[in-house]
């Protein structure tokens, strides 16, 4: 292989690069290498390597990267090959990581909840995260148990969403490799699939159209009702962060609006302190602003949703991202978004990360809005077949364009 004058990449090649690989234009790259006197022996990068210890003689090789080269490279990590650092190696290389994640080891295999399961916990949390009785300590335990059935069927989702967007993002790439790929993505677009309509279960609709009405709401101003006087002069700063714990909670999060009281009753009781004096009056103000909040949201949901058709929306579903500083993968999605997806999702192409989403009306504006984490399109607003199955239209959509390895 010519190596051009630019940084250079240090590869164990025959880790990366399994048997069987097309190799598309890295076909015949030329290198150099190790072996034994026999020609049909494995081919080393470096004379250290642990499995040349005990040849009787080793020679140098000059080769070129085929399917047979492939079946003889040394799988040590010690045996690194150069390859130029150009663009093109890293992204054949990371499209060949995130093709490596299509074929999970054993003890990556996970086991679904059953329906029964799933209908029972997501039945449990439709009355609330946690039991209205405090002391009872089985009640506990069962909420506990099915926050727990959520959250699993949510990580387990939110993996294999993140292997299929990967892997497709590297088949763009390096189309060359999609022939090999194929029926492992099918495999996994079949389990992803199976995971996001059992957590579909326990996301209300009515719930979600709340959640996206929130963003219309105007933000409150101290009146004479709102009896904050504990606070004095503070108590308009103090109403302002309230209001932005509690509209975070009930935007960001899939749950009902109550849910989203409990993030404004955290945030009043930080204000407090150790205040007593006006301590009561200030809770009892507070659940009456959080209740007239939710109420407007409902309203709001009704003025922008009901009696009005629904909307096609295609969105670009990103990656869980990687923390810089060692600490795991996040999604990037809020758990809204998350929801929504599980239950509006009526087509998805994994090859290209994105997804058809049947949604009301209310629904759509926030996922149009430009503060929304998925880039999205309203699919029917300039479909010249707007008559076309939504997967035939989410076809048509190409939110980004990714440059091929030629």
């Amino acid at each position: 292989m010519t190596v051009p004058e630019t940084d250079m990449l240090s590869v164990a090649l025959g880790r990366c690069i399994s048997a069987g690989t097309p190799l598309g234009p890295f076909q015949g790259a030329r290198f150099s290498g190790l072996t034994t006197a026999s020609d049909t022996g494995l081919i080393h990068a470096v004379e250290d390597c642990p499995y040349l210890r005990k040849a009787s003689s080793v020679r140098a090789i000059g080769f070129s990267l085929d399917a047979s080269a492939l079946e003889r490279l040394c799988t040590n990590w010690s045996c690194r090959w150069a390859v130029p650092d150009d663009g093109r190696w890293p992204v054949f290389l990371d499209a060949l990581d995130a093709l490596s994640r299509l074929w999970p080891k054993e003890e990556e295999e996970d086991t679904l909840p059953s329906e029964v399961d799933v209908a029972a916990a997501a039945g449990l949390l439709s009355l609330g995260e946690f039991p209205e009785d405090e002391a009872n300590a089985d009640a506990w335990e069962r909420h506990a148990e099915a926050r727990a059935c959520r959250d699993d069927l949510l990580a387990l989702w939110q993996n294999t969403r993140h292997r299929l967007i990967t892997a497709g993002d590297g088949l763009a790439a390096c189309p060359w490799l999609r022939p090999r790929a194929e029926a492992r993505m099918t495999d996994w677009a079949e389990r992803a699939e199976e995971q996001r309509r059992l957590l579909s279960r326990f996301f209300g609709p009515r719930t979600l159209a709340d959640g996206a009405a929130v963003a219309s709401l105007a933000a409150p101003v101290l009146t004479a009702d709102t009896d904050f006087g504990v606070f004095g002069s503070d108590a308009p700063q103090v109403l302002r962060r309230i209001w932005r714990a509690w509209r975070a909670g009930a935007r960001g999060d899939a749950k009902p609006l109550a849910e989203a009281a409990m993030a404004a009753d955290q945030e009043l009781h930080e204000a407090l302190g150790r205040r007593r004096k006006g301590r009561d009056e200030a809770e009892e103000s507070l659940a009456r602003l959080t209740t007239a909040w939710a109420e407007q949201a409902r309203l709001a949901t009704a003025e922008r949703s009901a009696g009005r058709p629904w909307r096609l929306i295609a969105v670009r579903i990103p990656p869980q991202h990687r923390s810089p500083h060692g600490g795991g993968v996040h999604d990037p999605l809020t758990s809204w978004e998350v929801a929504v997806v599980a239950v509006y999702q009526v087509a998805v192409d994994w090859y290209r990360g994105t997804a058809a989403l049947w949604v009301p009306q209310g629904i759509g504006e926030q996922l149009l809005a430009a503060e929304g984490t998925m880039k999205a399109v309203d699919l029917l607003q300039d479909a010249e077949d707007w008559a076309a199955p939504a997967p035939a239209l989410l076809a048509t959509w190409e939110p980004e364009t990714r440059a091929a390895v030629a």
